[in-house]
């Protein structure tokens, strides 16, 4: 005969993965309009002279050129005119900040070798937070914006848009593709 024990099974309890809760990195985009980054895609923050900034020519007037980082060409990119908001002032002799994002912080290169960063030329910083709620937008936006904005983290009672990097980014790559 089998021994009681030696038919028993033994489950182990195993927990659900505990999530960790996004960080947020909230910038002034243009006026009162701030957009928030995932923490996860955001790869530096610069100070960049404006006089750096290589302009490329037949490229949408958002792209405000390239500049040379460590080696590598990163398009800067005016977000404010890339949301469809007034363009960012550049005024001589002041340095424009840009937050850096990449497609993951993790691999900073895309499949084609290309850079998949992008310098996006802000108003200012206004630091990192955990949202205690995101939820989905449910207002009408523009085609070009809906896909770049389509949840909303909310801070105390502020709702802040949350900004799709990877959108963006394959945005971006296709508005400077050759034959746009």
């Amino acid at each position: 005969m089998f021994s009681s024990d030696a038919n028993a099974v033994n489950f182990k309890t195993v927990s659900p993965p505990v999530l960790m809760p996004q960080e947020y990195f909230k910038v002034k985009v243009s006026g009162s309009v701030q957009v928030a980054l995932p923490l996860a895609h955001v790869e530096t923050v610069l100070q960049l002279n404006p006089q750096l900034i290589c302009p490329i020519p037949g490229v949408s007037p958002g792209l405000l050129g390239v500049v040379n980082r460590r080696g590598t060409l990163t398009w800067v990119v005016d977000l404010s005119h890339f949301l469809e908001l007034a363009p960012l002032t550049i005024e001589p002799g002041k340095n424009l900040t840009a937050i850096v994002i990449a497609q993951s912080s993790f691999n900073p290169t895309s499949i084609s070798g290309n850079s998949t960063t992008i310098a996006c030329a802000i108003e200012t910083l206004e630091g990192v937070f955990t949202p205690q709620k995101v939820k989905p937008i449910r207002r009408p936006l523009k085609s070009r914006l809906r896909d770049l904005l389509h949840q909303v983290a909310y801070q105390e009672k502020a709702g802040i848009a949350i900004l799709d990097p990877i959108v963006l980014l394959r945005t971006l790559q296709s508005d400077v593709a050759p034959g746009n």
